[in-house]
């Protein structure tokens, strides 16, 4: 349920169950719980209630310790496919995460586009231009990341706002989607020049195993 709330968004104590495959009044328990350890808050709305973490530090926290667990074992085709497409790519707290987001980072300090520093990667000039192409506007210098470890993928992509920032615009232009699956992502076809034009590397998703 945690993972799921990775997303940024607020859900139903119904929807959270069935994307854990548990009973309502397993799932309402172990919400109750969460809530009361302070990483969930409750949105009470007439008579449903809706969950979402507190704060991007918590899906950093969660991030950081799926990064150490290990991947969770794989029990049929269903939990396959969405690791699977979790994996390629997907949203993390509203951030780009999986492959794709990982290859995007790559991409950024091969091409220049970003400088890495002690606590993250600030945007060079070159990356500066980048966003323009998008119709971002940065100075050169600006904070653009954490170090986040990717769960997946065991290597680090961007995160804070204004990676957030990038991925909300590269949905908006069409360059990337979401899948069917909960926060998976997909790049589309004008995404397969656009991408490439703004620095990153698309990965192939035959190459996920």
């Amino acid at each position: 349920m945690l993972m799921a709330l990775m997303d940024g968004e607020s859900w139903p104590a119904g929807d959270l169950a069935r994307q854990a495959e548990i009973q309502p009044a397993t799932a309402s328990y172990h919400l109750e719980q969460l809530v009361a350890g302070g990483l969930l808050m409750v949105i009470p709305q007439g008579r449903h209630r809706y969950y979402r973490l507190t704060s991007p530090a918590v899906a950093e926290l969660l991030e950081h310790m799926a990064a150490v667990s290990g991947p969770a074992p794989v029990r049929s085709l269903r939990s396959s496919s969405q690791r699977d497409a979790l994996r390629y790519g997907r949203t993390c707290y509203s951030h780009l995460a999986g492959r794709l987001g990982v290859v995007w980072c790559q991409s950024w300090v091969d091409g220049g586009q970003v400088k890495a520093v002690d606590q993250g990667f600030i945007v060079t000039e070159r990356g500066q231009r980048t966003l323009r192409l998008v119709g971002i506007e940065v100075t050169s210098g600006t904070f653009i990341a954490q170090h986040a470890v990717d769960w997946t993928e065991r290597v680090p992509h961007f995160a804070g706002p204004l990676a957030k920032t990038v991925t909300d615009r590269l949905l908006t232009v069409g360059w990337i989607e979401r899948g069917t699956i909960p926060r998976s992502i997909h790049v589309t076809g004008p995404g397969q020049a656009g991408l490439v034009e703004f620095g990153i590397r698309i990965p192939d998703e035959r190459s996920v195993d």
